[in-house]
């Protein structure tokens, strides 16, 4: 007969599994089949159960290793006996449903596939393991209805983390995997990984089948449920290494390639940490991950490469690693100099309705920071989710959904991983998120000094100063009422609107600017400023608020209004100089990168709606991605006033003589016109 497909079993110590494996292999419904049983030198039953089978099906065939080589490379011997158009690899202890292969076959015939990828269900050994792996992914969040491309899918896979490397999940064109000399990585542990990753990189035609064709079990004596070792460790190191050297000159698949190191870069560190902290040797020896791995590092320049990688891994494991999810410019700031002082590393979420720039600012903090931010993920905006009308949210059906599908790709299996989450507003995307599913975080006072305002800024939230309506309040409750607002961290004690509380942490963001070095001060600037930036001085300094974006005042007409009145009241110009002559006279500020004292700037707020370039020509806007505080670092700035309604920024300003702020009770004068 032809044989259509070859499926390749590797068998070691599943005595209790194998039979169920066979059986649903043997109930295909294509029946035009080999079933390739390969015997890693059990030391239980599991020989003599495949053994049983030989005389009831003819299609089964059983080979011995002559000592255990793992299953990597008894895949690969495997690959070499199949015979079949198309390969299909499965574990001895899981199985597939009966009209998979019919279906899958009729498929990559149908379109001419290189590889179809698909769907699982699962089962449990004990019920007691489905909290440990129920967050497995099962089924793909994205929608694939189309033949595509490998590169493209590994492209959408990564923007999803939709990535299943499972090689049971997967059916290939055995001729596809010849002639493009795709193999597992001998001796390797994790090698669906590379595996899956050539495949993605070398498929022209693969296609993504939303059926549940492979039945996973989840064990207690499987790899993926023990203990960490430094094999394991050994493995990661390979897919870096491995991932790292293929070469693209397609900007988006190297990005793709980025995002998916961090990810294996973050899983082998908390490997790492389990090694070490077992008591385990954490050296890379051919003693503690195996001749078999070691060999195939190669050459010195290999053996180099994964101490390289090693070192970086033990310097991040050393960090306590924490995610903070920031909504403005002056948060990152902050979530910075709280990594940098305290020798954190950090995962940022970038939530994008408060920064506009985030996609150029998750690139620069990556770049600029590599040993202190491991990745800055860019969470989208939503129609559904309004931060500033304070939609309450915690009951909202749509909106939980929404936020699964954008923040579980983020935070999925991540709790447990990091030592804190961080968020500055409760009722942002992340916030929000976190209070649904129950997961304790800190909370941070979202600007400089802001839980002293709440009562004039925030009048939605009067509610949390009674009592009474606070108990009869559904939905998230913010500011650290919350019950699973665990630390409240803020500027200062002193005057603050809220009752916290044992919550209550005073961290002055003062002492945290203090604390920062110099090369730690370089850095941050240049996360946030253009390389040709130019500090100047200034007799006034405008720190806007969005009035019009949060309805404080009706529009943005009332909005220009107010601030052309300031100007026109503050913005007297003054006699400032630049320095003197080389007779000792005072010179006046000019020329290029010269100090400018005689103008208006506007430093406009991250939301703020105003187009000020063009209402104010007269003077200089400052860009929104900046925080101002940042202008600290750079002594060539200075301002005579800093003037605002009630941003409270203006306290962190350093070089300015003359700070006003005005109060939100100024508004009322504009609201009643």
């Amino acid at each position: 007969m032809d044989v259509l497909v070859s499926v390749v079993i590797p068998v070691y110590n599943v005595e209790r599994y194998v039979a169920d494996c066979l059986d649903s292999v043997i109930a295909q419904t294509l029946t035009d089949i080999e079933i390739i049983c390969i015997n890693d030198c059990s030391t239980d039953g599991s020989r003599s159960v495949v053994e049983s089978y030989l005389g009831k099906d003819v299609r089964i065939s059983l080979y011995d290793n002559e000592v255990n080589r793992g299953l990597a490379t008894t895949r690969n011997r495997g690959l070499e006996l199949a015979q079949g158009k198309y390969v299909y690899f499965l574990d001895s202890d899981d199985m597939i449903e009966a009209t998979a292969l019919q279906e899958l076959y009729t498929a990559a015939e149908r379109d001419s596939l290189d590889a179809a990828v698909f769907a699982a269900r699962f089962i449990y050994e004990d019920e007691s393991m489905r909290p440990k792996f129920g967050t497995n992914p099962a089924a793909y969040k994205g929608d694939y209805p189309d033949v595509i491309k490998g590169q493209e899918l590994y492209k959408k896979w990564m923007k999803l983390w939709d990535w299943m490397p499972s090689q049971p999940r997967y059916f290939y064109r055995r001729e596809f995997l010849i002639d493009n000399r795709i193999r597992y990585i001998d001796g390797m542990l994790h090698e669906d990984e590379t595996f899956a990753f050539d495949v993605l990189m070398n498929a022209e035609r693969i296609r993504v089948l939303k059926e549940e064709y492979f039945i996973r079990r989840f064990r207690a004596s499987s790899i993926m449920s023990s203990v960490p070792t430094m094999r394991n460790v050994d493995g990661c190191i390979t897919i870096l290494s491995h991932v790292d050297g293929f070469k693209t000159d397609d900007d988006e698949l190297k990005k793709a390639i980025e995002f998916y190191k961090y990810k294996i870069f973050s899983d082998v560190t908390r490997k790492y940490k389990a090694v070490r902290d077992s008591g385990q040797s954490v050296e890379l020896t051919a003693e503690a991950v195996g001749d078999a791995v070691c060999e195939n590092v190669g050459d010195d320049a290999g053996v180099r490469s994964k101490e390289d990688w090693l070192e970086k891994i033990a310097a991040a494991a050393d960090k306590k690693y924490e995610m903070f999810a920031c909504s403005s410019y002056y948060q990152v700031l902050v979530t910075l100099m709280i990594a940098m002082t305290k020798g954190l590393r950090v995962d940022i979420v970038l939530e994008k309705h408060g920064l506009e720039t985030a996609e150029v600012l998750a690139e620069r903090l990556m770049e600029c920071l590599p040993d202190v931010v491991g990745y800055a993920y860019v969470m989208p905006d939503s129609p559904l989710v309004d931060p500033y009308i304070q939609r309450e949210t915690a009951a909202d059906e749509n909106l939980s959904a929404l936020l699964v599908h954008h923040v579980d790709r983020v935070i999925r299996q991540k709790k447990f991983f990091y030592d804190k989450i961080n968020v500055f507003w409760d009722l942002g995307y992340f916030g929000t998120y976190l209070n649904i599913k129950g997961i304790k975080y800190r909370l941070h006072e979202d600007s400089l000094n802001s839980y002293q305002h709440i009562r004039e800024n925030r009048p939605n939230y009067a509610y949390i100063f009674n009592e009474e309506e606070l108990k009869a309040h559904k939905g998230v409750v913010p500011f650290g009422y919350s019950e699973f607002a665990e630390e409240v961290e803020v500027n200062e004690a002193e005057g603050i609107q809220v009752e916290l509380g044992e919550k209550l942490v005073v961290n002055p963001r003062a002492e945290l600017m203090k604390a920062l070095t110099d090369e730690d001060k370089k850095h941050i600037f240049d996360v946030f400023l253009p390389k040709d930036f130019k500090a100047e001085r200034v007799s006034l300094l405008i720190l806007t608020d969005p009035l019009a974006v949060t309805g404080r005042l009706p529009d943005e007409e009332t909005q220009i209004r107010l601030y052309r009145d300031i100007i026109e009241k503050y913005g007297q110009t003054s006699n400032v100089v630049s320095g003197t002559d080389s007779d000792g006279t005072e010179k006046a500020a000019s020329g290029d990168g010269a100090a400018i004292g005689t103008g208006v700037f506007i430093k406009a707020h991250p939301r703020d709606s105003v187009d000020y370039k063009s209402v104010f020509p007269e003077a200089t806007v400052i860009e929104k991605t900046i925080p101002m505080e940042v202008m600290n670092f750079d002594k060539n700035f200075h301002a005579d006033k800093a003037i605002t309604v009630s941003s409270s920024a203006i306290y962190g300003l350093e070089q300015v003589d003359e700070k006003i702020y005005l109060g939100s009770e100024i508004l009322d004068n504009y609201r009643r016109d």
